[in-house]
């Protein structure tokens, strides 16, 4: 069983344990090289991909295979054993389908919970970082039918991730547009959220969160709201160092809405004039339905798939036909989440995490469907 955290021999991770701590028995830590044994094989430590107050995440190769994996590495306290049952939770929906990052397996040594993940591409924090200009309406509108289908998932279950940013959103190494939601650390049932409950970093957070009202799932769809404005400002479009700040600019002229989400159509049109002026109000409509300031009347994810952002119904000839081609993706088995054999590498075509950019080309090639991308200075 994955769930089981077994008591595991220090001698079985062939590494000098005793040497990395000292008589104090300070915590023991993790470093490249060394080895975590799980119940499903051994995991051999790459490198590191981030770290944070919850620990580290490494990129782990698995003992005997070419399987690559990122292994979250946590201190055994109440925040390791949360994202667990978080997971649980969530293990039974197809992470494919609905964009939440696989779990495989989760163990415990040295004191730490470990959880092993599907390796994944960049965050949507490092695309904006390595293309800084806004990212173009196509690419918006596959990360927002990916984002969606997420959070309708999450609430068919009755789950708030509660801690959705930039940071928490990954591309997968995938060749196509693929969203991945990651780090359920925060996430609760939507029953169990209570008023003045700690969720949320600022420039993501919910009025309802900021002013201490009740709280449902509905903060995630602000949260995403905001990731998108984000992506399609090229920047955070509010002041975000403090709640007050942030609260003030949303509030200041437009009591139902967050302001000046119409102004930035002008600049984001001025960077890609190849758009109609149409598709940009539908996605400011859209935008501005995410972010209603009274969590009762905010787009529930269900009615946002069916938005025309969405579903394209205002577009037609080439305009349609390049934004289906981006937001299309082949038919594909996954191993199953619950199964402890050999998973099979997937196969990838290698696709630059800057993708979804102001000059991109796509093409669907070969039966396989995979995506060639080419720089252009415009949708072609």
């Amino acid at each position: 069983d994955r769930w089981v955290i077994p008591k595991v021999d220090p001698i079985k991770l062939h590494v000098n344990t005793h040497s990395d701590r000292n008589r104090n028995n300070t915590p023991y830590e993790v470093k490249k090289g060394h080895y975590l044994v799980g119940n499903c094989g051994i995991y051999k430590v790459l490198q590191f991909l981030g770290e944070g107050t919850y620990g580290k995440v490494a990129k782990c190769i698995k003992f005997g295979t070419q399987e690559m994996y990122a292994i979250k590495i946590m201190k055994n306290n109440k925040a390791g054993q949360k994202e667990v049952e978080s997971m649980k939770l969530i293990e039974h929906l197809d992470p494919e389908e609905n964009h939440l990052v696989q779990m495989y397996e989760c163990f415990s040594f040295q004191n730490m919970t470990c959880i092993v993940y599907e390796l994944l591409g960049n965050s949507l924090f490092q695309v904006m970082c390595d293309q800084p200009d806004p990212v173009h309406l196509h690419g918006i509108r596959a990360f927002a039918r990916d984002g969606l289908k997420a959070l309708k998932a999450l609430k068919r279950i009755g789950l708030a991730h509660c801690d959705i940013k930039i940071d928490n959103i990954m591309v997968a190494n995938t060749s196509y547009i693929n969203l991945k939601l990651i780090d359920f650390g925060m996430a609760t049932k939507t029953k169990d959220l209570s008023v003045g409950t700690e969720i949320q970093v600022t420039p993501f957070k919910s009025p309802e969160v900021i002013l201490g009202l009740p709280l449902d799932e509905g903060v995630d769809m602000w949260a995403f709201g905001m990731v998108l404005a984000s992506l399609y400002f090229g920047e955070y479009p509010f002041p975000s160092e403090t709640e007050y700040e942030t609260i003030r600019a949303r509030f200041k002229k437009d009591k139902n809405h967050v302001t000046n989400l119409d102004e930035m159509i002008g600049i984001h049109q001025r960077l890609f004039v190849e758009h109609d002026e149409d598709d940009h109000k539908v996605f400011i409509d859209l935008l501005k339905c995410m972010l209603e300031i009274n969590p009762k009347n905010r787009i529930t994810p269900r009615q946002a798939l069916a938005h025309d952002f969405i579903t394209m119904k205002h577009l037609s000839g080439e305009s349609k036909a390049n934004a289906v081609a981006l937001m299309g993706k082949p038919q594909h088995s996954n191993p199953s989440p619950s199964s402890c054999g050999s998973l099979s590498p997937k196969k990838t075509v290698s696709v630059s995490y800057g993708l979804p950019v102001p000059c991109f080309f796509v093409f669907l090639v070969s039966d396989s469907v995979s995506l060639e991308v080419e720089q252009k200075g415009h949708i072609s």
